[in-house]
């Protein structure tokens, strides 16, 4: 038994009210015979027990009514160490307690730490799983551009005098390629934009240069997942071989 200990647990205290286990009595008395400190500190609790079982008597034989704490000083003061000394193993469990949580507070960090890297670990496979989807559609995307195109659908998009009617294109019941045949008109670039815009007016797809085959029109090719049903716009523009693109064309369709 050592003087941390001893202090720790309020031995030499609960050693002088009788609080203490047979065993630990036995421990305490081994080791306070040999001690100085703790043998002062015995006789101290002694005397604080001896005045307070004294303080009792007087009290208890004072007229009923007495302002008993009023009129002794020494008394209150004495009630409060009573009071000390009564609350001590309150305090010793406080703390005993406060302790435990802090231990368990210590177990259980590496735990949630342990909870979030399995969290993140989880997000970043299901970022790796949709990263991977991507790329397989984009493999499969680029396969059908190597296969010989066949079936097309093809949406003709053509200037028409005082009018431009909103032409429709179906997409296809499976994703694959579409083609959208724009005829810029009566305009010669050396070369041709061509922007695709939602109804929003986002650009969902732009292609340049182009060229004008051997019919005067241009070949717009978009797969089909790059559309969403609504209204689009597409709108031409003529690449001059110096200067601002100048507009050869607008012409609004309808994907379904």
């Amino acid at each position: 038994m050592d003087h941390q200990s001893i202090d720790a647990g309020s031995i030499a205290e609960r050693y002088v009210t009788g609080r203490l286990a047979p065993e630990e009595a036995a421990a305490f008395e081994e080791h306070y015979l040999d001690c100085p400190a703790c043998c002062a500190r015995v006789e101290a609790a002694e005397r604080l027990q001896r005045g307070l079982r004294r303080l009792a008597e007087e009290a208890a034989v004072r007229p009923s009514g007495s302002p008993l704490w009023g009129r002794s000083p020494r008394l209150a003061l004495a009630a409060a160490a009573l009071l000390a000394v009564g609350l001590a193993p309150a305090w010793i469990e406080l703390r005993e307690a406060r302790r435990l949580r802090s231990d368990l507070a210590a177990r259980k960090a590496p735990a949630e730490r342990l909870a979030t890297v399995e969290g993140e670990l989880q997000q970043t496979r299901h970022d790796l799983a949709a990263e991977a989807e991507k790329r397989a559609a984009l493999t499969r995307e680029i396969a059908a551009d190597h296969q010989p195109q066949t079936g097309l659908p093809v949406l003709s998009l053509t200037p028409v005098r005082g009018s431009n009617p909103v032409r429709t294109l179906k997409l296809p019941a499976k994703p694959g390629w579409v083609a959208l045949w724009a005829e810029p008109g009566d305009t010669d670039f050396p070369a041709y934009r061509a922007t695709l815009s939602n109804e929003k007016g986002a650009a969902v797809f732009q292609a340049s240069p182009l060229k004008l085959n051997d019919l005067g029109a241009l070949l717009v090719t978009v797969y089909s997942t790059s559309l969403a049903p609504g209204a689009y716009r597409l709108d031409l523009e003529g690449l001059p071989a110096s200067g601002a693109p100048v507009q050869a064309g607008r012409f609004p369709l309808r994907v379904e």
